[in-house]
């Protein structure tokens, strides 16, 4: 507000504080035990939800829509080295993924992996996709 006392001490002047029922702390009124308990609180807070869901509360800057133009589907057997076969392709091909899921079914024989695309790959691209490994059971490209 411009209002502050520069030093230790002083008068805070802003006119917000003449308002009825307005009451205000100098900076250091976020520095109190009380305060610095919640933030702390706050903090593993955030932190163990990020720990136990993969997904971080109260994030302010996610793209609202993604840039992606396809999704990419790739079921498959749920074994060593299938989506790392995927994403080798996809990145040969210069291709950006923008997000991705995926999601192992019960008894973890199966999963499906969900890939946002910044474009679609050609044929071939998606063709060495389906030989880069014999655990890929379908792949589907769908456009966005």
């Amino acid at each position: 507000m411009g209002a502050e006392p520069t030093g230790g001490a002083g008068d805070v002047a802003a006119p917000i504080f003449q308002l009825p029922g307005v009451i205000g702390t100098h900076h250091i009124g976020a520095s109190t035990d009380q305060a610095q308990e919640a933030i702390a609180a706050e903090t593993v807070r955030i932190v163990r939800e990020y720990a136990e869901s993969g997904r971080a509360p109260n994030i302010v800057n996610l793209a609202r829509r993604s840039p992606a133009c396809c999704l990419l589907v790739v079921r498959h057997y749920d074994r060593v080295g299938v989506l790392a076969a995927v994403f080798t392709r996809i990145r040969e091909a210069g291709i950006n993924v923008q997000e991705t899921e995926n999601i192992v079914f019960d008894g973890a024989k199966a999963a499906v992996a969900r890939i946002s695309l910044s474009e679609a790959p050609s044929d071939a691209v998606l063709d060495s996709i389906r030989k880069s490994s014999r655990d890929i059971i379908e792949l589907s490209l769908l456009t966005l």
